[in-house]
């Protein structure tokens, strides 16, 4: 009888021991798949967060770059001038605006095409780039007008000179949609502190020397002189 009885007692101990790991087992299994859930969802929260932030900077790069030329536009320049003014007041530096304009641009539209007067634009951009440093700023100001930010210069005959390499580099042959083509610019330019110490003032003498600039020869201009006409 004892031994029956410490049978049935064994059997009793087996069952609920077995019932007990079959509860842990269905926990750990039900942990496991919440685990998983988890991870299923840390995961798609960090695609969410990545497509976010990618949108983000689309926005950003649509919203502070030329489309067609992928350069900084106003805004953008009007920023970066600005931060380079408190620069230069704080460290007593030189400045230079260059105000771009293309020669005769419609009469590339009108003989050519707008598609070769936008591959135009592109080149007259990336030769414009090849002339500055990383702390420099081209921006495509607008149709065919460019704006070029210098930063810490020196005499204003350095940036004179670097303005003619702009041109005949701007200048050498290009070749579009079975064309050979020789464009022509005309270059403003305006120094702080000689010629404004605000971004609108610099601008405004920039854009007043080039329309000087299109009347003479070098097709070169600096705020404040008076260049020869042609």
């Amino acid at each position: 009888m004892q031994a029956t009885h410490d049978l049935t007692q064994v059997n009793t101990d087996l069952t609920v021991e077995v019932a007990e790991r079959v509860g842990l087992e269905s926990e750990l299994a039900d942990t496991k798949a919440d685990l998983a859930g988890m991870t299923v969802d840390l995961a798609t929260a960090r695609d969410d967060l990545s497509e976010s932030r990618a949108s983000e900077d689309d926005a950003r790069q649509r919203a502070l770059h030329d489309p067609l030329t992928s350069l900084p536009n106003r805004a953008l320049f009007d920023q970066g001038l600005e931060h380079g003014l408190i620069q230069a007041r704080r460290h007593g530096w030189g400045l230079a605006v260059l105000f771009i304009d293309v020669d005769d641009f419609k009469s590339i539209n009108d003989s050519y095409g707008h598609h070769v007067g936008n591959e135009v634009l592109l080149m007259i951009a990336d030769r414009l780039q090849s002339f500055v440093r990383a702390e420099d700023m081209v921006s495509r100001w607008g149709g065919d007008e460019y704006v070029c930010l210098l930063l810490e210069v020196g005499e204003h005959e350095e940036v004179t000179r670097l303005a003619r390499s702009m041109i005949d580099r701007i200048a050498e042959e290009f070749e579009s949609g079975g064309a050979t083509l020789s464009v022509g610019c005309s270059i403003g330019i305006a120094m702080y502190p000689g010629n404004g110490d605000s971004a609108d003032a610099l601008l405004k003498s920039a854009d007043e020397a080039m329309y000087r600039a299109k009347r003479t020869s070098e097709k070169v201009a600096l705020s404040g002189s008076e260049p020869e006409a042609e």
